[in-house]
């Protein structure tokens, strides 16, 4: 290796004067500064005085706009006191000290956005689900820290929709072990009747699960991954409803057609005027045409009321006036009151025959459990006699009560769910279990990996996002419940640390 020619210390001579170069003024590090700074004061001052004047009215404040709102909110677009706050910063009774500390808090705090949220909710709030003036809580009760509305609602992004929520906005707390656990916890300091308040309409049956020990705290990133299975059948939760009902045997091929239609999901399951959910099955609409209740195989045209248990202990003892009414009815030629004396009592003598007496046939229409008497022959409609034969039936002394009908409207009342979205897939897709299902307690809902076939990134085929099926916002609550103070108070740093040493 050649020896260096010369030494460090020869080398440094050569800069030794110029050790005072940035202590010394130059022309044109001065100039700089001097720009710089009268910009910096002169874009302060321009702010200063555009917003007086905005104040005032006198020009418009598109100057200080980011972008373009989307179409949701268009109509505020040249009223930015709609949503900001403009006295925070500005205002006639603006000052330096104020300034100063606005500047200072956002400094030390990030953006403030309890002004525009407050904006948020003072719009939102006059037009809650269902008419109901309750103030919204945002989220879940046991929630430890709601969300700012500018954080999951971005505006300023261009013209159109508002862009979606994004997946990782949910998954900010959903997926962090620690936030879920500190949500947990406080879960449990609150009493059960802060949750589940969801208003419904007044017609809807809702099947409601109880609410888990730790609440909905697992955590999980996606839906199609980790996303726990759908409660009710995790937890294989059975239908409340009493009524005996076979989806199997109506499927069965010796079920003659009705109406010139083959008996299949969409004869009972109709969709509503929106499409979004299914009517109510009801008797007369999907069950009478083949349950006639015709109760005499000689006079078809006879049937016994449905619906109330009165109504048909009154018409089994007024029959004599109602084969009287028939008898007028089907004799054209108007016979006399002896003709019709004697055709009532033909008629109550055969039903004698055919139950043994008035009691054992009043007991057959409401108790007969199986009403096919005849094994080796097809039923007929005459068959179907015994309200016991469908309803969950009891005696009380001697007067029969019979169960009504339980039937839930909304089986997941915790997501979001549209079957006119669905149109192009078959019931079957969802409900396969529905052609072997005997049981009325079965509950025929499809599972989670139903869903997945097709909301999931793999398939491609349709949104899988968390908005699809689940709303961020609480509605409003309906009782009021005082809370512990500490536990209101707590911050979500203070919940994260006291989370973790439990």
């Amino acid at each position: 290796m050649a020896t260096p020619g010369r030494t460090q210390k020869q080398i440094a001579e050569r800069y030794k004067g110029n050790l005072g170069y940035y202590n010394r003024k130059h022309p044109w590090r001065v100039a700089r500064f001097i720009v710089s700074f009268l910009a910096l004061a002169g874009g302060i001052a321009g702010i200063i005085v555009y917003q007086k004047l905005i104040f005032q009215r006198k020009v418009s404040e598109e100057f200080f706009s980011s972008g373009r709102i989307s179409s949701h909110h268009a109509k505020f677009e040249q009223d930015c006191a709609q949503c900001h706050d403009k006295n925070a910063a500005m205002g006639s009774d603006l000052t330096l000290a104020k300034f100063k500390s606005v500047v200072k808090d956002r400094f030390h705090h990030g953006i403030d956005f309890k002004s525009v949220d407050h904006k948020c909710e003072e719009c939102h709030e006059k037009n809650p689900p269902f008419g109901t003036k309750k103030k919204y809580d945002l989220h879940e009760p046991n929630v430890v820290e709601n969300r700012a509305c500018s954080i999951c609602h971005q505006e300023h992004l261009g013209p159109g929709p508002m862009k979606k929520v994004a997946d990782s906005q949910c998954a900010s707390c959903h997926a962090d072990q620690g936030v879920m656990t500190a949500s947990a916890n406080y879960g449990k300091q609150l009493p059960p009747e802060r949750f589940h308040l969801r208003a419904y309409p007044p017609q809807q049956i809702v099947f409601e699960r109880p609410r888990p020990a730790l609440g909905y705290t697992q955590v999980f990133s996606s839906f199609h991954r980790e996303h726990p299975e759908f409660q009710l059948i995790r937890d294989k939760a059975s239908d409340p409803d009493t009524l005996r009902f076979n989806h199997s045997r109506h499927f069965a091929n010796d079920i003659p057609p009705v109406k010139g239609q083959k008996l299949d999901c969409n004869y009972c399951h109709k969709p509503d005027p929106q499409g979004r959910f299914y009517e109510r099955i009801n008797f007369a609409a999907h069950c009478q045409s083949c349950h006639a209740l015709q109760f005499d195989e000689r006079n078809p045209t006879l049937h016994l009321p449905h619906g109330d248990v009165n109504l048909v202990r009154t018409f089994l003892r007024t029959l004599p006036a109602q084969y009287a009414e028939l008898a007028r009815t089907k004799n054209e030629k108007a016979p006399g009151y002896n003709d019709v004396k004697t055709f009532i009592a033909q008629q109550m003598n055969g039903l004698r025959r055919q139950f043994g007496s008035d009691a054992a046939f009043e007991n057959a229409v409401f108790l007969e459990v199986d009403p096919y008497k005849k094994e080796d022959l097809a039923p007929t409609k005459a068959n179907f006699s015994g309200c016991a034969h469908c309803h969950a039936v009891k005696m009380e002394g001697r007067t029969p009560v019979v169960t009504k009908p339980y039937l839930v409207d909304r089986w997941m009342p915790q997501a979001n769910f549209n079957h006119a979205k669905h149109a192009s897939v078959s019931c079957e897709q969802c409900h396969a279990q529905a052609r072997q299902s005997k049981e009325t307690s079965q509950v025929l809902m499809p599972d989670k990996a139903k869903c997945v076939v097709c909301h999931s990134p793999e398939t491609k085929k349709v949104s899988s996002d968390c908005i699809t099926c689940h709303t961020y916002h609480a509605p409003g609550q309906v009782v009021k419940v005082e809370v512990r103070a500490d536990a209101g108070d707590s911050s979500f740093k203070r919940m994260l640390i006291d989370s973790a040493a439990r």
